[in-house]
């Protein structure tokens, strides 16, 4: 049994935590981690401040709490800070597979609700996408990332049975609830002689979606509109239909499905990813589902409820099937990943 001194001291490890994300975020927005990775010597607190024009005395706090955080690391010799070990990698490396810049910012920007989700308690009310503001599309983008630019095309696409195969010599493909197209171009670079196309309702993330595409010199065969999956009104176009971490957030999830799996060739793959969550209560324990937990509250829930949808936060194994079975799949099977975060469920038109 843990003792009442013990658990007050947890308090002191919770908070930690907390500050370390605060830390991290104000490291993130004023580019004060980018700043100290450029200085491989290293920067005294006021050098901080001067580079990128800040007031001392914040930088001064924020460099003190963000060492006391272990996001920092500190020379007393010379009062140079660096950035501790591996940070540079996890908040500035897109690329990593450990990209964790999502997590400082999502808490941010879901924290920014927290009066209006104490009034919704009370009243079963929820908040609109548009009204968690701008910030929650990068949010969003940096969360997934990682999975749309590593998980993605090295473990989730080669696990499907044949569609390597399929789609090597051409073909269509579609992703529904795309965001900010990170996994569009994703697609087109792991199948060089498909199109792709993405839809997603939010026009702040069909704008950066298409801002990506044209940097990246794809608008030839890449695109993205403004749709909600539940109005897609295609027949036998899609050799492939791609939905990642995004069926829970649908308005009718049932339609949704039920379009995709129309939109779908004879024959055509639909391939569902959901944030692998607690299926039970006794099993949410530990930092990994205490944050989804907490997304699930701030964001996945009061957004699903502000336009109708089911408001449950990620969805199961047995949740992902019913539902694509209610829409007209006659099978759904799980994938067998090495990746404990992720569930992977597909089915054949």
């Amino acid at each position: 049994m843990v003792s009442k001194q013990e658990s007050a001291r947890r308090f002191f490890e919770w908070a930690h935590g907390f500050a370390a994300l605060r830390m991290a975020y104000f490291g993130l927005r004023l580019g004060l981690f980018e700043a100290l990775r450029s200085a491989p010597a290293g920067l005294t607190a006021p050098e901080l401040a001067t580079t990128l024009g800040l007031d001392g005395r914040y930088v001064a706090a924020w460099a003190k709490a963000a060492y006391a955080c272990e996001l920092l690391s500190y020379d007393p010799s010379n009062e140079r800070f660096r950035l501790a070990p591996h940070m540079a990698d996890l908040l500035l490396d897109e690329t990593d597979p450990y990209y964790m810049a999502g997590i400082p910012l999502s808490m941010a920007v879901e924290s920014r609700q927290i009066d209006r989700l104490l009034e919704n308690f009370r009243t079963g009310a929820g908040i609109a996408f548009a009204e968690y503001g701008p910030d929650i599309v990068e949010t969003l983008e940096a969360l997934s990332r990682a999975a749309y630019e590593v998980y993605l095309p090295a473990v989730l696409l080669p696990a499907v049975p044949g569609l390597r195969d399929r789609l090597s010599s051409g073909g269509k493909i579609l992703e529904l609830g795309c965001g900010a197209g990170v996994g569009l171009l994703s697609l087109a670079r792991a199948f060089p002689g498909c199109t792709v196309t993405g839809v997603d309702p939010d026009e702040t993330s069909i704008a950066r979606a298409r801002e990506r595409i044209e940097q990246a010199g794809m608008a030839d065969r890449v695109a993205a509109e403004v749709m909600r999956s539940e109005d897609l009104n295609i027949e036998n176009v899609f050799d492939f239909v791609y939905i990642q971490t995004a069926l829970h957030e649908m308005d009718d999830i049932v339609a949704a499905l039920a379009n995709a799996r129309r939109a779908l060739v004879e024959g055509g793959v639909l391939l569902i990813t959901e944030v692998r969550g607690a299926d039970r209560v006794e099993e949410a324990t530990g930092p990994y589902q205490a944050t989804l937990a907490h997304m699930d509250l701030f964001y996945e829930i009061p957004q699903s409820l502000a336009k109708g949808g089911i408001g449950v936060g990620f969805l199961n194994r047995q949740q992902v099937e019913s539902l694509a079975i209610g829409a007209g799949f006659s099978e759904v099977r799980e994938l067998d990943l090495p990746v404990p975060l992720y569930a992977a469920f597909y089915a054949v038109k």
